[in-house]
């Protein structure tokens, strides 16, 4: 105890002789820069952490893609529901793209819409960055080794690992032969192509695609449109639903089938937060799940971005994301 007495006297003695002999002015800096110094150590943690952890995922997705009488068709959902860090399920909203055209061919995706990276938190903004880089420019075969290797360019390591979460469906026609491939990135991660019958994911046999090769555009269109919606009223709340969206490759071009729902144009997550606060788009509750629960994690989605949106030089264009292309596109 007399131990531990002399010391806090001895550090008072010396706090005393330091504030005497050393000017105000330079103690007033030094604990600026104390102050400041720790200010930046709990930013810089926090930023790490940030990176490393991304608290709101956006999952859903049914997609079917066909090589048909009149050529390759592609349907999609349009579902995207948020789920916190834990996997819980939060809320879900209905205009989400899923179908990205690339010129003549397509990606579409089924898995997590969203990336682990601040600044580019979508995968929408991911693909149109890669449709306007020349890396997409190669045969539906090569297409999605040349997307991965885009991934790997434009986002740090976190977000190009996420980006090889989704299921993913390549679409487009080689050597004038129509062409699907399917890399599984919720399982395998391997990739398959074949040039005849249909894909579907989540795996769902489709009795109604068993002579596929014999249906018109139309015909395929109404038994894709069909399954997804009668799959989503099974699993009702839950990951499908919305819109179905339709895109049909032939010899000569690619267009969307029917009118398309308004996508919202989101780069970072901090665009969702806004529309959403300003009542932009409507975000429906999960059975259990209050208006505060939302609210705290689109919060938590938006500190996360805004500390790891350090200005850095960036690898990917400055294109317009894919929800503001044109219908006939």
């Amino acid at each position: 105890m007399f131990s531990r007495n002399k010391d806090l006297i001895s550090a008072n003695l010396s706090w005393k002789i330091l504030s005497r002999h050393v000017p105000k002015l330079f103690l007033g800096s030094l604990i600026i820069i104390l102050l400041v110094s720790a200010l930046f150590f709990l930013v810089t943690v926090a930023g790490a952490n940030s990176e490393q952890v991304q608290p709101v995922r956006i999952k859903g997705s049914f997609v079917i893609a066909a090589i048909c009488k009149d050529g390759i068709i592609v349907a999609s959902d349009s579902r995207g529901t948020l789920k916190n860090k834990e996997g819980r399920r939060i809320a879900y909203y209905d205009t989400n793209q899923k179908i990205f055209p690339l010129g003549d061919k397509l990606i579409a995706d089924t898995g997590y819409a969203s990336l682990n990276d601040a600044k580019v938190s979508f995968l929408s903004a991911l693909m149109s960055h890669f449709s306007h880089s020349p890396l997409s420019q190669v045969d539906v075969g090569q297409l999605p080794n040349s997307y991965f290797k885009y991934a790997n360019i434009a986002l740090p390591a976190a977000g190009a690992e996420s980006a090889k979460l989704q299921t993913l469906i390549f679409a487009g026609y080689e050597k004038k032969q129509p062409m699907l491939c399917i890399y599984e990135g919720e399982s395998s991660r391997a990739i398959k192509c074949r040039n005849s019958g249909y894909l579907s994911s989540p795996h769902q046999q489709i009795v109604e695609f068993g002579n596929v090769s014999s249906l018109s555009f139309e015909d395929a269109a109404q038994i894709m449109k069909k399954t997804i919606d009668d799959y989503a009223a099974a699993v009702q709340p839950g990951l499908v639903g919305g819109p179905v969206v339709i895109r049909t490759i032939t010899t000569s071009g690619s267009k969307w089938f029917d009118s398309l729902p308004h996508w919202p144009a989101w780069e970072a997550f901090t665009d969702l937060a806004e529309d959403y606060k300003n009542n932009r788009l409507p975000f429906h509750l999960m059975p259990g799940i209050d208006k505060e629960q939302l609210d705290k994690l689109i919060d938590d989605g938006v500190t996360w971005a805004l500390l790891g949106q350090t200005s850095t030089p960036g690898s990917t264009t400055d294109g317009p994301v894919i929800g503001s292309y044109p219908p006939d596109r």
